[in-house]
């Protein structure tokens, strides 16, 4: 059971902070309720940040701490530029005066209001230094006493923004001004949602949702849209693997190697071209590093689980000096069968094991490096889960170079810079099908197999003021990929695409405080299909030119609000499978028909975000409509192939509307107690015939999750809801509704944070539940049971 320490006034001391917000800093138990699956592991009791720490790093006499007076410093933090405007959410760290380790002599940490004014309370009498930082601003440290007089003012000086501060998926510039809704996640937050793929980490984030069918093969899904109209990236160019074509299909690689997430919901074919026309998830690793420390640096992590006996290990080493750096990377995972509250799915394992290393070069304003990796990869499919004498798994392997090149001039004239992209790899994958006989002898066979080549390459230079617009960038982006398909049951022909496109993005400050975007791409395609033993005589080609674009406003009317709204056109080419299958497809357990009179995809749609900033949280509301020319639907029809047993899907061609909102926010309670929630909802339609609902279209979905954090410790719960979903295409099964209690916690075991240790518990409760996006076997197969995952991290 935790404790909660009294805390006594002396007579001398000032009057004790209203009793709420001390109820609320030792842990009320009200509160608590939802904390109360970590209560096992939460420390009985948490020193705060103000309470005064010996040489040696041991608390003073709590009691002496209690009774010492104490006072509440205010700082107020400006715009240089503009002295008359706070700057919202800058970063206010309070230490001790001294020379030691800053992570040892950190007292306090906290962010601004929406009025750019900031609160500590029942500091202890003494000298502090204040650092002040903002993305965007010059930071600004200065000495400060305690107790002081008055508001201390902080007037930060403008400064460009730095690559690492700004959502850079969502825009080639560093102005971070944004005209859709996007999301970035770090490291820290990343280690948090720790698992065996990337779309069970961002399930359940604003608009995300995940496709699975097993542990492995899962996949973002944002605002209901799935596969090959989102893009998922590797340092900004594309991957080369076949994630996006089908639901058995993995993304090529680990999330251990992953050291931020960049989300854009919305149209982006602007900058990514075919594609990209319902969003965009961003996976950077270190490969190639931006920025490094002298000397060695990196991170070593462990994790442990339960509901499928998972174990995993990964490492990230960096060597740097003033010119250069090495890096190198190292992660295995080995998973079994994944297990529900009715029992064990069979055929759901994972083995996995990635790699890296690369070299970067940095001169005076030119930096360069090149890096190449692995993945190796064999998972099972639950295809034949009712046969154990059938076995369905899949064996992936990519091989693959990166190369960056940056440009950033000393002296900005009328350009501002240069990136170039390179991304190549070799992708090669098979889908095994394994029975046993009678006497007991093996058969395998390989049912169908995937030979890639692909390379991929952008450039883009920004420039400084041209006309009306005060910044701006063009770019060049090429794409080749040559796609072999072979095996028994090969249900299409292989193919070869090729792409050109150019692009420009600019940006104009009508006022202070209202920003507007253009931006126009055009892209050529040509795809001619290849032939194979099942398809010998294919040679269709298909070619077309596309022109994608956008145009946005930003507003800040006051502190704290934002406002952004987006008109975009977008387009995407249909894929092999939906152009040219013709036959079972055993991993995904579907017999797929393709058409090849498919039109390219085009959608017109608008975006608006409205973002408050307050003084002890924030809130964003988000809202779309996407109406989209030839919408490709992968529709079941009903019926059964008589041979392979499958159920039949054909890809159907169908003008469509998608619309929906998603509502996030979030609310400081006290000191280290937060309160954060989010909604999302989508409605997906043809808008032919009887207008349908479209398939696979993710239910109304609630998040609730409060949090406590005082500093060398932190603790949570999260409820996540999701409501019925009846409101199916024809002949696709509805699924019921659910609520699932989660729980996380973790340790900083160190003051700098370096070594920490987390606990995360999914599904406490062990609920049943069915997925409306799951590919299971006709739905028929529950979620995934409780887990018990433990993950230990040390960077250095």
């Amino acid at each position: 059971m935790l404790s909660f320490p009294s805390s006594p006034a002396s007579p001398a001391s000032p009057a004790p902070p209203a009793p709420w917000r001390t109820l609320f800093r030792w842990g009320f138990p009200v509160p608590a309720l939802l904390l109360g699956p970590l209560a096992l592991f939460v420390p009985a009791a948490a020193t705060p940040a103000h309470l005064p720490v010996d040489p040696a790093g041991s608390p003073a006499v709590l009691a002496a701490a209690l009774e010492a007076p104490t006072e509440d410093l205010v700082i107020r933090v400006r715009d240089g530029s503009r002295v008359e405007r706070g700057i919202t959410q800058a970063q206010v760290t309070l230490f001790r005066p001294g020379s030691g380790d800053p992570g040892a002599r950190r007292v306090a940490e906290r962010r601004t209001g929406s009025d750019g004014q900031v609160t500590f309370r029942d500091l202890s009498a003494g000298a502090y230094v204040l650092r002040v930082e903002a993305p965007g601003f010059e930071s600004a440290e200065q000495e400060v006493d305690v107790p002081g007089t008055g508001v201390i003012d902080m007037v930060l000086g403008p400064r460009p923004l730095t690559i690492d501060e700004v959502i850079g998926t969502a825009s080639p510039l560093r102005s971070g001004v944004t005209y859709a809704a996007a999301r970035s996640y770090d490291r820290e937050a990343l280690t948090r949602r720790l698992d065996a793929s990337i779309g069970s980490m961002l399930d359940g984030e604003p608009g995300v949702a995940m496709r699975s069918l097993g542990a492995a093969p899962t996949r973002p899904v944002i605002r209901g849209f799935d596969g090959d109209r989102i893009l998922v990236l590797e340092n900004g160019e594309r991957m080369g693997d076949v994630g996006e074509s089908a639901a058995d299909h993995a993304v090529a690689l680990d999330p251990a190697a992953i050291e931020r997430v960049e989300i854009v919901r919305g149209p982006a074919s602007l900058l990514y071209g075919s594609g990209a026309l319902g969003g965009v998830v961003n996976l950077t690793t270190r490969d190639l590093p931006r920025s490094w420390s002298r000397g060695w640096e990196g991170a070593v992590m462990t994790q442990a689980a339960t509901m499928n006996r998972a174990g995993s290990g990964s490492g990230t080493l960096i060597y740097g000096t003033q010119d250069w750096a090495s890096t190198f990377r190292l992660s295995g995972r080995q998973t079994g069968d994944l297990h529900t509250p009715d029992g064990r799915i069979p055929d759901t394992a994972l083995s996995s094991l990635d790699g890296s290393a690369g070299f970067v070069r940095q001169w005076s304003e030119v930096r360069v490096g090149i890096s190449g990796s692995f993945v190796d990869r064999k998972y099972g499919i639950p295809e034949a889960w009712e046969d154990p004498a059938e076995e369905v798994f899949l064996t992936m392997e990519r091989q693959s170079l990166q190369a960056r090149l940056d440009w950033e001039p000393e002296r900005a004239g009328l350009f501002r810079g240069l990136e170039v992209r390179t991304f190549a790899s070799r992708y090669f994958q098979q889908e095994i099908e394994r029975e046993m006989a009678d006497d007991g002898s093996l058969d395998e066979d390989v049912e169908l197999e995937y030979d890639a080549l692909s390379a991929s390459a952008t450039a883009t230079l920004r420039h400084g003021p041209i006309g009306v617009f005060g910044e701006g960038a063009v770019g060049v982006a090429v794409r080749a990929r040559q796609m072999d398909i072979g095996g028994d049951e090969a249900f299409f022909p292989g193919i070869d695409e090729r792409s050109i496109g150019i692009f420009t993005f600019q940006e104009a400050s009508l006022t202070r405080d209202l920003s507007f975007q253009l931006g126009g791409r055009l892209e050529s395609n040509w795809n001619d299909a290849r032939p194979n033993h099942r398809f010998p005589t294919a040679d269709q080609s298909r070619n077309s030119t596309a022109i994608s674009g956008s145009m946005g406003l930003n507003w800040r009317p006051g502190a704290g609000w934002e406002m952004g709204a987006q008109l975009a056109r977008a387009h995407r080419v249909p894929i092999a499978e939906e152009l040219f299958a013709n036959g079972p497809h055993l991993a995904a357990g579907v017999f797929e028909i393709g058409s090849e009179g498919l039109e390219d995809e085009v959608s017109h749609g608008l975006d608006i975000f409205v973002r408050r900033q307050l003084g002890r949280g924030s809130v964003e509301v988000a809202g779309f409509a996407n109406w989209i020319g030839d919408y490709v639907a992968f529709q079941p029809l009903g019926r059964i192939d008589e041979e392979s047993g499958f159920p039949v899907f054909r890809y159907e061609g169908t003008d469509a509307r998608m619309v929906g909102a998603e509502v996030t926010a979030e609310l400081l309670l006290a000191d280290i107690w937060r309160l954060g929630g989010g909604l999302d909802y989508v409605r997906g339609q043809r808008m032919a015939g009887a207008k349908d609902p479209l398939p696979a279209i993710p239910p109304l979905r609630a998040r609730l999750q409060l949090q406590a954090d005082p500093g060398r410790w932190w603790a949570g719960s999260t409820f996540r809801a999701a409501a019925t979903q009846d409101r199916v295409a024809p002949d696709e099964p509805a699924t019921a509704g659910y609520v699932l209690l989660d729980a996380q916690g973790g340790v900083r075991l160190d003051p700098r944070g370096s070594h920490s240790v987390l606990l995360r518990v999914d599904n406490v409760l062990n609920e049943s539940y069915r997925d409306h996006l799951s590919r299971l076997p006709g739905r028929e197969l529950l979620m995934p049971g409780r887990n018990v995952s433990l993950t230990y991290r040390w960077r250095f």
